[in-house]
């Protein structure tokens, strides 16, 4: 008995989400792949970013109040609370 191989091609990446200025001047929430921002939303509400312990990332009011749950698609791998307003998740996709 032959064991099939895998043929699956996993792509890893990095997501950054920022709570930010963004580029209408705005108060906001941005997500970014490397240099490349991929959507960006307004809401003048969101002071900080938290990492959750399943690699989410909450993000909160000035009361501490989560406002958002983001999520990324596929294998979540790693997470980085790089400060109070910027989180890195990397994660795996077919």
């Amino acid at each position: 008995m032959h064991d099939k191989k895998d043929n699956t091609h996993h792509t890893r990446a990095g997501l950054t989400v920022r709570a930010c200025v963004i580029r209408d001047g705005t108060q906001g929430i941005s997500l970014s792949m490397g240099e490349r921002v991929l959507g960006e939303w307004t809401d003048n509400r969101v002071t900080r970013l938290l990492l959750t312990d399943d690699l989410k990332v909450s993000i909160c009011g000035g009361d501490g109040n989560r406002i958002y749950l983001f999520s990324v698609p596929g294998k979540r791998i790693s997470g980085e609370q790089l400060s109070e307003t910027e989180v890195v998740i990397t994660f795996e996709m077919n």
